[in-house]
């Protein structure tokens, strides 16, 4: 199905993006700490669609030594945005990089309310890679490069476990998810799954392991890049995205939310994903591909239900769906948004190409002129009508009157 869409135009790269519970668009964006010149800041924007443009309602322009919201996430009911900002150099090499900022989200302005330090690492390369809020918005989790998770109650933000879960020692964080009862975490790491328990004495330890190897046999290298659990009409299993690294192509993967057992495995793509989000109410999976493509998938058929081409110039970085579901964005660091208009409800079954169906039509005319070719229907057309002329006709019995039957007696 085709769905209508258009680009806005935004001015500088795009890295994250998120849907306030109102539907209101939020982006990080801005030019890093290069000191290019370009501004790091966060932005809400209205969609207007009928006139194909983003109106912006407010903006908060980061210190020109700060790095770009590298990741963010709005809270599922509150006007609240958490995102992940470097601070300067000089403070992430000192150990005093409070680069996780909570906002409020005003009509007007950002309002900042809290900014605590999340990333253990003094190296300036390394920052807050992802950050997640649960479903009902009481925790949220974040990630990082040098490969820490830290999962805070919200909205105290105190921290759930004594100290940073260290998970990797020489890989980054790619995504978290909490599980809709609060007990569970996964993360990704390139190369694993790790559940981790949030629960009881054992908060913060690993319980069960999952392996890019043991998912897809016989086809190479892979890596996984993100996970979220389902909800709503989906919320008794989980989503994968898995690509191919020495052959390349991606994969979904739908798992069982509770024993993490594989359900189904569909390849989607024959590049890889970069980005991936799953929209409130469980019902659709939408990410974008290496080719600069966007697609949309039914998250329990994992059938595809619509694909834009050449949604981007660059890498899209980031994708999201409204919370009504009725809008698609996708960014980039090409200084663009794309905004999908999605329906109401996708067509069922299996949708024919009206192409096909002239091609088929085309196909059944020629099959009737060549028969008419090499069959010759004149002497049955023929026969067939002198039959019909020389037949006699039926006879008619006439049905008696009543004063003839009255003779007749």
């Amino acid at each position: 199905m085709s769905c209508p869409h258009f680009s806005a135009p935004i001015g500088i790269p795009v890295y994250t993006l998120s849907f306030t519970s109102n539907n209101q668009l939020l982006i990080g964006a801005g030019g890093g700490s290069s000191r290019s010149g370009v501004k790091n800041k966060l932005v809400s924007y209205k969609i207007d669609v009928r006139r194909k443009a983003l109106e912006e309602d407010a903006t908060f322009e980061f210190e020109a030594d700060e790095d770009a919201p590298m990741c963010m996430d709005a809270h599922p009911s509150k006007p609240i945005v958490a995102a992940g900002v470097n601070g300067s150099e000089e403070h992430v090499k000192q150990g005093k990089n409070r680069n996780c900022r909570v906002f409020q989200v005003l009509e007007d302005k950002f309002e900042l309310e809290k900014a605590f330090k999340t990333v253990e690492s003094k190296d300036p390369v390394d920052y807050q890679r992802v950050i997640r809020f649960s479903q009902d918005g009481a925790l949220v989790a974040t990630g990082t490069t040098d490969g820490y998770i830290n999962v805070f109650k919200h909205p105290e933000w105190d921290s759930l476990s004594p100290e940073p879960i260290r998970i990797s020692t020489d890989d980054e964080i790619l995504d978290v998810d909490i599980n809709l009862e609060k007990e569970k975490l996964v993360c990704v790491v390139r190369d694993r799954i790790c559940l981790i328990n949030l629960r009881g004495k054992n908060i913060g330890k690993v319980v069960q392991t999952i392996t890019s190897s043991s998912t897809v046999k016989n086809m190479g290298t892979v890596h996984f890049r993100a996970f979220r659990y389902g909800r709503g009409y989906t919320k008794q299993v989980g989503f994968a995205v898995l690509n191919g690294i020495t052959k390349r192509g991606a994969y979904l993967i739908q798992y069982d939310a509770y024993s993490l057992d594989q359900l189904k495995r569909v390849k989607v793509s024959k590049t890889p994903i970069t980005a991936f989000a799953i929209s409130q109410d469980g019902g659709l999976l939408a990410f974008g591909t290496a080719d600069l493509s966007i697609h949309v998938f039914d998250a329990i058929s994992l059938r595809q239900l619509t694909t834009i081409k050449n949604a981007h110039g660059f890498a899209i970085t980031c994708i999201g769906i409204s919370p009504d579901r009725r809008l698609l964005v996708s960014a980039s660091a090409d200084n663009t948004c794309r905004v999908v208009s999605l329906p109401l409800q996708f067509p069922t079954g299996v949708q024919i190409n009206p192409l096909y169906t002239l091609l088929l039509a085309c196909i059944v005319a020629g099959l009737m002129l060549w028969l008419t070719s090499v069959v010759d229907i004149e002497p049955l057309f023929h026969s067939q009508t002198k039959q019909l002329t020389t037949t006699e006709p039926h006879e008619v019995q006439a049905i008696p009157t009543t004063e003839q039957m009255r003779d007749e007696f």
